[in-house]
């Protein structure tokens, strides 16, 4: 297992957090958007690493932090956050939003590493699993202002809450990194743009209510779709089709699924799977080339997507089709 180090998903460089709320926990993985604004850190703590807690200074987050709590037993913690303290009980399921620049301190009640220690009955019972979403407080404050709320825009700091939805979230985005498909950093957009909007819409004060346009227009259907189709075999992303489509990036992911049924991930790797099978059939391309066409730079995840889609692989369906 990994101490704190840099870890590398879809390319891009993750550095873990600065802030410190705990002894240095080991790293388990990261993934973050291609700017960097947001990131997903999923860590772990033994608990003996707990013992020197009372020594523990008070830290002041330069991000917006949501800490997700995946214990395996319920703990106690007292928590001082912007200068009011309180005792919680946290377990699995809970989280705890830091706003940015408020000084938090964290540390296990007294007594309590012990008490844990001493009824552990197996690994699991010694360590703490737990995540950090982070978020950038000049993204969140833009993507605020580009969706009709208005300031002040106030967040709000939560202790011990559940969060159910936030936490499947964080699930998906952890499994992002397996999916072998170029259209993958469509996925993991559509998951931190729900994320932000839950932050958003649960977790801040605002003048106004998340505003936007209750549908996409034809045209903007139309639009997008068309965007699609001509850079099918492009590293498409969640941004440069909401821009065709004239729309947040925040709005569009929610608003396509309303008008066709299935997410942009979904739509994009659809519709490749359906020019693939067209050009199977009517065309002796070899594989690889046909990979290429549809936006796979490896034919072995094309195979393997196509797979999962039709029930057989490429050179499997074009023996069927008589191609």
């Amino acid at each position: 297992m990994k101490t704190l180090t840099q870890v590398h998903h879809y390319g891009f460089e993750c550095t873990p957090p600065e802030f410190e709320f705990c002894p240095p926990p080991s790293l388990l993985s990261c993934v973050q958007l291609r700017s960097g604004q947001v990131k997903l850190f999923n860590l772990r703590l033994k608990l003996n690493l707990w013992q020197n807690a009372d020594a523990m200074p008070q830290r002041r987050p330069k991000q917006h932090v949501v800490c997700l709590h995946h214990f395996h037993r319920p703990m106690k913690f007292d928590r001082n956050l912007d200068g009011r303290t309180r005792r919680e009980t946290t377990a699995k399921g809970d989280i705890a939003f830091l706003p940015a620049d408020a000084p938090i301190m964290l540390r296990p009640a007294p007594g309590e590493v012990e008490r844990l220690e001493r009824t552990a009955t197996d690994d699991l019972d010694r360590v703490l699993s737990f995540s950090y979403l982070v978020f950038e407080p000049s993204y969140l404050a833009e993507l605020a202002l580009t969706n009709g709320i208005g300031r002040p825009l106030d967040f709000i700091p939560r202790f011990a809450t559940p969060d159910p939805f936030l936490h499947e979230i964080t699930a998906a985005l952890t499994s992002a990194p397996r999916i072998k498909d170029p259209a993958a950093n469509l996925f993991t957009e559509t998951l931190f743009n729900a994320a932000c909007a839950r932050i958003l819409c649960n977790y801040a004060e605002v003048r106004y209510p998340l505003s936007g346009p209750q549908r996409l227009t034809d045209d903007q259907l139309r639009t997008a779709i068309d965007y699609i189709h001509d850079h099918i075999g492009d590293s498409l992303d969640l941004r440069s089709i909401s821009r065709a489509a004239g729309l947040s990036e925040f709005h569009f992911a929610r608003l396509f699924k309303a008008a066709t049924g299935v997410t942009p991930f979904q739509f994009v790797t659809r519709t490749r799977m359906e020019l693939a099978k067209q050009l199977l059939r009517k065309t002796r391309l070899p594989i690889f080339e046909i990979a290429e066409r549809v936006g796979y730079q490896k034919p072995s995840h094309f195979s393997a997507r196509f797979h999962a889609v039709s029930g057989c692989g490429p050179h499997e369906y074009r023996k069927l089709s008589g191609g």
